[in-house]
């Protein structure tokens, strides 16, 4: 898939022509990252639109103590940071690879131009907030009422849904995702990520291969009562 194929399936380019779509592509830088670098740290100034050609990164907080907590993970054909892009504010996360990636900049000027002269632009950005905010406020709920292991079930059924890879009766999801991503994602500690894993495992709904994590039975997953841990 060339470049152009990859804007015109993103969300804020997707009613551009074809015309539209190589002008952007023309000013377009590409940057390869390798896992475990840093895109952008928190409190800098944005300088540019990112977009996630090929690879996987995530948007992390990180406390004095420098634990991480992760906000978001970002997938191939995804933009990122697009908030500090538009209001010119310093980021309010950081984001880092999290296996080899590919990188698409777009100049934070020129994207502003594009959003002033495309109208469609600014409201998709506005759709695409407005979810984000939504999946923000069922975050905080989750965290301040469910128990953690509700909310690693829950993270496993998000991440199968959204990029997850059917394989037969099972659904594979196409991402390195250690424990302690798993914990930094909940909130939790990477002791009590290793139980409950280890212990949806024992119970057959999900098996792991290395950093790899297959559901095996997805209802079953679902259905799973409040109090089996």
């Amino acid at each position: 898939m060339d470049d152009v194929e990859i804007l015109k399936n993103i969300y804020i380019f997707s009613s551009f022509s074809l015309e539209n779509l190589g002008q952007i592509q023309r000013m377009a830088v590409e940057e390869k990252f390798k896992k475990g670098q840093v895109v952008f740290w928190e409190g800098a100034r944005p300088q540019w639109l990112f977009i996630l050609k090929k690879g996987k990164a995530k948007i992390f907080k990180q406390s004095k103590s420098g634990k991480e907590t992760i906000i978001r993970i970002v997938d191939a054909g995804e933009p990122f940071d697009e908030l500090s892009v538009i209001d010119g504010r310093p980021y309010s996360a950081s984001a880092k690879i999290m296996e080899a990636s590919t990188v698409l900049k777009i100049p934070r000027l020129e994207f502003l131009r594009m959003v002033r002269k495309y109208p469609e632009v600014s409201f998709e950005v506005i759709l695409d907030l407005c979810e984000r905010l939504r999946g923000a406020q069922d975050l905080i709920q989750e965290l301040a009422v469910e128990r953690v292991e509700k909310r690693i079930v829950t993270l496993l059924l998000k991440l199968s849904d959204r990029i997850g890879l059917a394989e037969g009766d099972k659904v594979r999801i196409p991402m390195t995702l250690t424990r302690q991503d798993i914990a930094d994602m909940v909130g939790s500690t990477v002791e009590t990520a290793i139980r409950i894993v280890s212990r949806l495992t024992r119970e057959g709904l999900i098996e792991t291969k290395g950093k790899s994590i297959t559901i095996r039975n997805l209802e079953g997953l679902k259905a799973l009562p409040e109090d089996l841990f």
